[in-house]
């Protein structure tokens, strides 16, 4: 990515090499969730445009959402990683196909699960210095896990744990 020559000691005795290195593995990280976040423009872009059928009225839109969505955050890490001292990456992860609604959604929950690795991995790289890095970071993750557990639910990979005891309705009146 990039290097300075000089390592000085810091007041804390922690090397400016040492704080380099852990700078270099959070843009590496950060390029990587953006990387993912390309992809999520492309793929969920593309989805939209295939699909068909009576499920087109609603994935339509959804998957226009979840693109646009993924464009501010790509901003937002392009912007990050600038701040940083870093160059984004203007390289997708890979871009899945399908003309299966149900594919299309399996296919986005990977991508998803994926692009959380790649927040928790730059959240860890981070250290006392990067608090507001961490917090930004946290409500990302935050964001990522609603996805991934909407589209488990719409995968049929998350379900309510009910049976017909469970649920009782009562007369009113």
């Amino acid at each position: 990515m990039f290097s300075l020559c000089s390592y000085s000691k810091g007041v804390d005795g922690e090397s400016r090499k040492e704080k380099i290195m852990a700078r270099t593995e959070l843009v590496e990280n950060l390029n990587k969730a953006l990387s993912m976040e390309l992809a999520a423009v492309i793929q969920y872009s593309q989805h939209s445009y295939l699909v068909t059928g009576q499920e087109r009225e609603i994935f339509k839109g959804w998957f226009r959402g979840q693109a646009a969505e993924a464009q501010a955050h790509a901003e937002t890490l392009g912007d990050k990683i600038v701040a940083l001292g870093g160059v984004p990456t203007v390289e997708p992860h890979t871009i899945r196909q399908s003309i299966d609604v149900t594919e299309m959604l399996q296919q986005g929950l990977e991508l998803e699960r994926e692009a959380m690795s790649a927040y928790m991995a730059a959240w860890a790289a981070c250290d006392e210095q990067d608090l507001p890095q961490q917090f930004w970071l946290e409500e990302r993750i935050a964001d990522e896990q609603l996805h991934i557990e909407e589209l488990e639910k719409l995968t049929n990979e998350r379900a309510s744990k009910i049976d017909s005891n469970t649920i009782v309705l009562k007369a009113v009146g």
